[in-house]
């Protein structure tokens, strides 16, 4: 059974990480202490959250006025990685209004880089919701590392994902386009094509969301 979307926008809009993970999820506590780093003069304390083969950790700051800027965030996942290679760290304020999700990918003799997501509190989250419904686990699964952080580089990892999309709708733009008859204009007819496209998936979307319902 996937995770309830709206459980997870609920989830979300309360900062409940803990309840996320491991009742929609279904990824296991993880039973460790805190941790506390400092970076740059300031401590940070990070919560466990839950685990399943990677750490997902909860980070506040002292105070709203020192939220952690990209660079600061980059040197607490090193420090963080010294005690769980693999992670993703939820950042947010003390207001609880803002937050950030950030998973850095890793692949030995590459670069690093750094894949985040911001949600603000009052917002639909539609954006984050949908990764984190990727990462989604089945009760009786027991995945290793590998499998795990497949499931996180797939929700995540956007660029990649972003890339196979536009080269797959470029292969169905180019296809459709053959079977297209009676548009004498080159330009009109590739338009023409696009916009059925946008329409199609945009009618994939809604029902995909429940939103669209067929009546016999």
């Amino acid at each position: 059974m996937s995770a309830s979307y709206q459980n997870i926008q609920r989830r979300l809009q309360a900062f409940d990480f803990t309840g996320l993970f491991t009742q929609e999820l279904m990824w296991n506590h993880y039973v460790t202490r805190d941790l506390v780093l400092t970076v740059d003069g300031v401590t940070y304390t990070l919560k466990p959250v839950a685990q399943r083969g990677l750490a997902v950790f909860e980070c506040v700051p002292p105070t709203d006025a020192q939220f952690p800027d990209h660079a600061t965030r980059r040197k607490i996942d090193t420090q963080v990685s010294k005690t769980a290679r693999e992670h993703i760290i939820i950042f947010h304020d003390n207001a609880k209004t803002v937050q950030w999700w950030q998973w850095v990918k890793r692949e030995a003799g590459k670069p690093s880089p750094c894949r985040g997501q911001s949600f603000h509190k009052g917002q639909s989250g539609d954006a984050l919701a949908q990764k984190i419904q990727g990462i989604a686990f089945e009760l009786e699964d027991e995945p290793n590392v590998a499998e795990t952080l497949a499931k996180v580089g797939a929700a995540f990892d956007v660029e990649k994902v972003t890339k196979k999309f536009y080269e797959q709708f470029k292969k169905e733009h180019d296809a459709f386009l053959k079977f297209t008859k009676g548009i004498p204009d080159g330009k009109l007819e590739r338009w023409y094509v696009s916009v059925m496209l946008n329409r199609l998936m945009f009618i994939y979307f809604i029902q995909k969301k429940g939103f669209l319902v067929l009546l016999c």
